[in-house]
């Protein structure tokens, strides 16, 4: 075989082999845009949860989720942050300052995916953190953190929204309070 057919042949290989890897990167970013992660938990389970999924959703009466809700306060807001995010602290600081969260009628508790030091300075007294949060997150399908849920006195989750710096998080935190609602784009100041 000569050398020139030989890199030919060579060629070949390489061209299908690129083919063949591209054909399955692109099926998987299919799998992604259409919301389906792995999973062996069915359906369900495989289907990435939008804030249009969670609201409506009742949380369990019992187990670890059961414990989020605040048996006192009208309404719950659950903001699920991480710590070293400097967008947690500033959304949990926001928060804080809400008067509702200030009166009482709302309480605040912050799923942490590790520490609670950071959210329970930024919380500054105003509600609760539950430590190493990541299988909340998960079982919820948390997108991104921070992420805001309002979670009525039955359980049942209300309103959602993935704040940014420009999110009116009181009023989002007052237009929680009535029927279910999911926020697509933020309230801006």
């Amino acid at each position: 075989m000569s050398f020139q057919t030989s890199a030919l042949v060579l060629a070949w290989v390489a061209i299908v082999l690129l083919a063949l890897g591209l054909a399955g990167l692109l099926r998987q970013v299919q799998l992604l845009s259409r919301g389906r992660v792995g999973g062996a938990d069915g359906p369900a389970a495989t289907t990435a949860h939008t804030p249009r999924d969670l609201v409506g959703f009742r949380l369990p009466r019992q187990g670890p989720l059961a414990g989020l809700v605040d048996p006192v306060a009208h309404r719950t807001v659950l903001a699920f942050v991480s710590p070293g995010c400097p967008s947690c602290t500033q959304t949990l600081e926001r928060l804080a300052a809400t008067p509702d969260v200030a009166a009482g009628s709302v309480a605040v508790v912050a799923v942490s995916t590790g520490s609670c030091t950071p959210a329970e300075t930024a919380l500054a007294g105003t509600g609760r953190c539950v430590p190493r949060g990541r299988g909340l997150l998960e079982q919820l399908r948390v997108p991104a953190t921070p992420y805001l849920v309002a979670v009525d006195a039955d359980g049942t989750l209300v309103a959602a929204v993935l704040p940014d710096e420009d999110t009116d998080v009181p009023g989002w935190v007052r237009h929680s309070r009535g029927s279910l609602s999911v926020t697509e784009e933020p309230h801006r100041e």
